[in-house]
């Protein structure tokens, strides 16, 4: 399996075991999902390269979450601070090992529906070796 999609694999099992019922990915949820939600985002293998028959590289994730509650904007907040220290904890997958290395945390206005909503995005940046 290639490093993006182990790494996928596992963050999307460890977000749906902290937020059940919360998490997509492919296809948005539908319109009538309660609020809040997270989605995985792309993922990006961004360079990897071998050196003396080991093997190394980045992959960059992106999660997106959305509330309506926008008052409750320390909630959401701690929402994705969540996802950002479940990404902290993974230095593992079967063919693996893996360190986030880097990424950052933007909270936005939304208007693309009739009520206010925010988006939250968690841009993490991973180095990975293969086992």
């Amino acid at each position: 399996m290639s490093p993006q999609q182990e790494l996928f694999s596992q963050f999307r099992v460890a977000l749906e075991k902290a937020f059940p019922d919360r998490v997509y990915d492919g296809d948005l949820p539908p319109e009538d999902t309660p609020y809040p939600f997270i989605y995985i985002g792309n993922t990006q293998d961004s360079a990897s390269y071998q050196v003396k028959g080991g093997f190394f590289g980045r992959v960059n994730i992106t999660i997106h979450a959305w509330t309506n509650n926008i008052r409750a904007r320390g909630d959401f907040s701690s929402l994705l601070f969540g996802v950002r220290r479940i990404a902290q904890s993974i230095d593992a997958t079967p063919s693996y090992g893996w360190c986030m290395s880097g990424g950052n945390e933007d909270i936005l206005p939304d208007d693309t529906t009739s009520e206010p909503l925010m988006h939250g995005l968690v841009n993490c940046e991973f180095k990975y070796w293969r086992k």
